[in-house]
């Protein structure tokens, strides 16, 4: 049996292009070497202390892929495509699950190997920053000088491991598209949304970290969250008091708003709201009026709805709908 390769990163991809925009931002687009897969690989220094890394490959083959880091701080990865396992530089290994995320840190010693299999698809975003930064950005986190300790002791330290949740995946569907690197206006808004992503991830661990959380312990109170989701979603249009949710999702009301904004991250107004504007635009694209969208999704009043709508996407949906047609 022959033994598996163990490649250094760099090693893996050939630069296509190195894009050098204002204010130190700087992009590195790659592709997976021909004899090793079919992929790309984008590297995207923002010039402020945070990094962007996205990563989709299949490799033709079996192989280990090596990388370091003289650099100390915080990574997020997202993994949206198969699952691999770390080993650590300790040799400590840890199983990296599809769909899920973790926070993990590292200290200017980091190193570590992950295994990749042949004719799998693998698909990776991954957000960085300096030690610094995300010891100002994550202070609502309790003790997080202790994780930071812990890291330098040992190279590095994962102390936040959870699936993707609805928000997240609605953020990171904007990085999929291996085009948006390559434009400077589409550069800032995806360095708004890196923004949104690492503001959402941070809030949620700290509610976790922190045990302000008790409602994750209990099922039978889950199950009425995730119940009173699906009513939103499904039944959006109708009238939905909070009252009438918490009757059909067999949970008290006050539970309802507090553990509602504590589990999603949202309120169950915001939602609704969310849910409607994000039906109206698809109407809108199918060349319904914007009165007729309005009302369709649950909006009694066309000048309520245009205010919602453009305080949402940053444009009035009249002009939204010419935008279409133009």
């Amino acid at each position: 049996m022959n033994e598996i390769q163990e490649i250094n990163y760099e090693n893996l991809f050939n630069i296509k292009k190195k894009i050098q925009n204002p204010f130190s931002r700087e992009i590195f687009i790659t592709s997976i070497k021909e004899n090793i897969g079919k992929g790309f690989s984008i590297w995207y220094d923002m010039g402020n202390g945070i990094a962007l890394f996205a990563r989709k490959f299949t490799p033709k083959k079996d192989f280990i892929m090596k990388e370091s880091s003289n650099v100390s701080g915080a990574v997020f990865i997202f993994n949206l495509g198969e699952e691999f396992p770390f080993t650590f530089k300790d040799n400590q290994k840890f199983l990296m699950k599809k769909n899920n995320f973790l926070i993990g840190l590292s200290s200017n010693e980091f190193y570590a190997k992950t295994y990749h299999k042949k004719d799998k698809e693998y698909f990776i975003l991954s957000i960085g920053m300096k030690e610094e930064l995300f010891s100002k950005l994550a202070h609502s986190i309790e003790n997080i000088d202790e994780y930071m300790n812990k890291a330098k002791e040992k190279s590095y330290e994962l102390f936040y491991n959870k699936q993707i949740d609805g928000q997240q995946f609605e953020i990171l569907n904007y990085f999929k598209d291996e085009t948006s690197y390559e434009d400077l206006l589409k550069n800032i808004f995806l360095e708004s949304k890196t923004n949104d992503l690492i503001h959402y991830t941070i809030q949620r661990a700290a509610r976790i970290l922190n045990n302000k959380e008790l409602v994750f312990n209990d099922k039978n109170r889950i199950a009425s969250l995730k119940r009173a989701k699906q009513l939103i979603l499904e039944e959006y249009q109708n009238n939905l008091s909070i009252k009438e949710i918490a009757y059909k999702s067999a949970i008290n009301e006050c539970y309802l708003k507090k553990d509602f904004k504590a589990y999603y991250g949202i309120t169950i107004h915001e939602m609704l709201q969310k849910q409607r504007l994000k039906a109206a635009m698809q109407l809108l694209k199918k060349d319904f009026s914007v009165k007729e969208a309005a009302l369709k999704v649950g909006y009694k009043h066309t000048g309520h709805f245009s205010k919602i709508f453009s305080n949402r996407f940053g444009i009035t949906p009249s002009h939204y709908k010419k935008q279409l047609n133009s």
